[in-house]
């Protein structure tokens, strides 16, 4: 009989068998071939070890062969042998699981990248605001992404294979992941756990505009009747209900930030009016985020509006219908900086 799971056996090194001619083991030994890769039956359970099989099983581990015993067996084992678990340098590794061994290169590969040519976002920003074009922005949180590790939550895993799956090309949606997460950075919310959430909720958050009429999504929201206002302010719920019908598992401040993202500080959001601390801080974030990519893109009053008008406005605080600035002083802060690419160019002049 022939298994090839690795994950049902433990190597075993010759002398721990304590083994001579005619021996019997109360449990099954295998053999594992290292090009072929495949775990063979060798002696079964109760069968003695002739001087013939000996020979040949130390003939097989001078060639590279190595013993194995199955994991089911590992007491059995360990007892016959008057070993412990420590004694078995096998029991004592847990196999790195590809994915991890995967994600430790690429952070590595981002660190090197990093002491070589240093990502500054404020530069990087004015080039795709003057060019129109974001995915230098939006490679750059993909490849942070990549880097998350995967043992921090299922969240953070689901960030780390969206980004890499779907950061690859300049989308309305992919600018609004990578500016909230460049924006979270900006504001000190840099670990893995926060970006995680975030990412996800940004991905997630205008999932139920697929459950309204069409024209929610064409139409500008001061466009909008009274009435349609009030439908089109469900979608955060109902991205809330499309996930919990799917089944799929978000964490909790994933869920609220895709929730809350259209609160605001002052209370004047939607859908619940929360205010300040009531809050979750990321939805803030993204909020900020994506009204500027919003309000610059014509989705709010109808008419697209240059990226620096926008910043104008926000910094001196000349509110023009439909624009937003309260987020709390330290999203609104960061903001202004973070994307007043203007400021440096002045300060340089």
């Amino acid at each position: 009989m022939i298994e090839q799971n690795p994950d049902l056996y433990f190597f075993i090194d010759f002398e721990h068998l304590k083994a001579k001619a005619n021996k019997t083991f109360p449990f099954h030994l295998y053999v594992f071939n290292p090009m072929s890769k495949v775990y063979a039956t060798y002696l079964h359970a109760n069968s003695p070890l002739t001087s013939q099989k000996l020979d040949f099983l130390q003939f097989i581990v001078s060639k590279g062969g190595e013993i194995a015993v199955s994991r089911t067996q590992e007491m059995t084992f360990l007892h016959a042998n008057q070993l412990k678990r420590e004694d078995i340098p096998d029991l004592n590794e847990i196999p790195e699981h590809e994915f991890i061994t995967r994600q430790k290169e690429r952070a590595a590969k981002r660190e090197k990248k990093a002491e070589t040519k240093k990502f500054h976002f404020k530069d990087e920003l004015g080039k795709a605001v003057e060019s129109d074009n974001y995915l230098p922005l939006i490679l750059e949180i993909r490849e942070e992404a990549m880097t998350f590790p995967f043992t921090i939550s299922h969240t953070v895993s689901l960030a780390s294979y969206l980004s890499e799956k779907l950061l690859t090309q300049d989308t309305y949606i992919n600018r609004m992941v990578a500016l909230s997460a460049h924006l979270a950075i900006g504001c000190g919310m840099k670990d893995p756990l926060a970006l995680g959430d975030l990412i996800c909720a940004a991905f997630l958050a205008h999932l139920g505009h697929t459950q309204m009429e069409i024209f929610y999504s064409q139409k500008a929201f001061l466009e909008l009747s009274t009435g349609q206002r009030r439908e089109y302010k469900k979608h955060p719920g109902l991205s809330q209900h499309l996930i919990r019908k799917s089944g799929l598992i978000i964490s909790e401040r994933c869920n609220k930030i895709l929730y809350q993202h259209h609160e605001r500080a002052d209370g004047s959001g939607y859908p619940e009016y929360k205010q300040g601390q009531f809050i979750e801080p990321l939805a803030l974030v993204l909020g900020a985020a994506a009204h500027v990519l919003e309000y610059s893109s014509g989705k709010i009053t109808g008419s697209p509006v240059a990226m620096s008008v926008v910043l104008k406005n926000m910094k001196e605080k000349t509110l023009s219908p439909g624009l937003e600035i309260e987020f709390g002083d330290t999203i609104y802060e960061s903001l202004i900086y973070l994307l007043d690419t203007n400021n440096d160019s002045a300060n340089a002049a």
